[in-house]
């Protein structure tokens, strides 16, 4: 016979306690933050460009003129991204291959070997 769960009551408030005053004080942080004005790339600026020149330690200048960007601090977050999207090709294409050797699983356990169902 099963029996349903029950809530368990026993034990020290201290954790619920610790943690309503971790949130409470949490939320007084992030509700008293201020965050400066949003400061973007003047227009015209060529990112993608500047991306690349710095990717090939060539001066963003000689490739974009005056619309280059500093952008040595995003390589790190650029190469990252594309070594997860390499990896998520690479595991979809290994999911999606096929085996050479059609086999199924027969509901008595066993395996059929493609072919005819006889």
């Amino acid at each position: 016979m099963t029996t349903k769960p029950e809530l368990q009551t026993e034990g020290s408030f201290v954790a619920g306690l610790a943690a309503i005053a971790l949130f409470v004080v949490l939320g007084a942080v992030f509700i008293g933050v201020s965050f400066p004005a949003p400061a973007g790339f003047g227009e015209g600026a060529s990112i993608t460009k500047s991306l690349g020149a710095a990717m090939f330690d060539i001066e963003p200048g000689l490739l974009v003129g005056d619309a280059a960007v500093p952008a040595e601090g995003f390589l790190v977050a650029f190469i990252l991204i594309a070594i997860a999207l390499d990896a998520a090709l690479d595991g979809a294409l290994m999911l999606a291959k096929r085996d050479d050797e059609e086999e199924t699983v027969v509901a008595d356990g066993g395996t059929h070997h493609g072919g005819d169902d006889s």
